[in-house]
């Protein structure tokens, strides 16, 4: 479903643009998704990568699926994210490229039935002595979530369907009779 370019850039949309059409499909190159690093001794595979360039936005976009609850998760996402900027740096020395890198977005999209009740922020894990606080990195994930009452303005009418369809039913709405926003009561 993701794979879709115009359904990848409205999840994006949706997320950091209350669904203003920012993002493109036509500006998306799919990228490798295998995150290995053998200098690393890592093995990582991320959902879906892609590349985009419209001329003033350079980023590579990532979305992880997780279909139940991970208390690591925040890490996890942590992971994907630097390696893909180890990958862009490789690249760019590879070609002497001098320019900064380019941002590198990571989007979880949680489709579990029980609200998300793990760490968002690398804080809610870590015991951050206060002593150390204002040098502790707190890497915040990106999350959406099918549960919960947070509404996102998606623009392709399949993602839309999909996602308040699945909520519907997680909440059991749509087995009550309530009216819904795509049709179903």
């Amino acid at each position: 479903f993701l794979e879709n370019n115009a359904y990848f850039v409205d999840f994006f949309n949706a997320y950091f643009f209350d669904g203003e059409k920012v993002l493109e499909a036509m500006n998306c190159e799919e990228l490798d998704s295998e995150m290995n690093d053998a200098n690393m001794d890592l093995e990582k595979h991320v959902d879906v990568i892609r590349k985009y360039n419209d001329g003033n936005l350079y980023s590579a976009f990532i979305i992880e699926n997780q279909s139940c609850v991970d208390m690591s998760m925040v890490v996890r996402a942590a992971v994907y994210e630097f390696v893909a900027y180890d990958r862009l740096l490789k690249k760019s020395k590879k070609n002497r490229i001098k320019e900064k890198l380019p941002m590198v977005h990571i989007l979880v999209f949680y489709t579990g039935e029980k609200p998300w009740n793990a760490a968002r922020q690398l804080s809610q894990l870590v015991e951050v002595d206060e002593r150390f606080k204002s040098y502790f990195h707190d890497y915040k994930m990106n999350l959406i979530e099918i549960t919960g009452n947070t509404s996102y303005n998606f623009n392709e009418e399949d993602v839309h369907n999909l996602f308040y369809i699945c909520r519907s039913i997680y909440d059991q709405s749509i087995y009550e009779g309530k009216s819904n926003s795509f049709g179903l009561v």
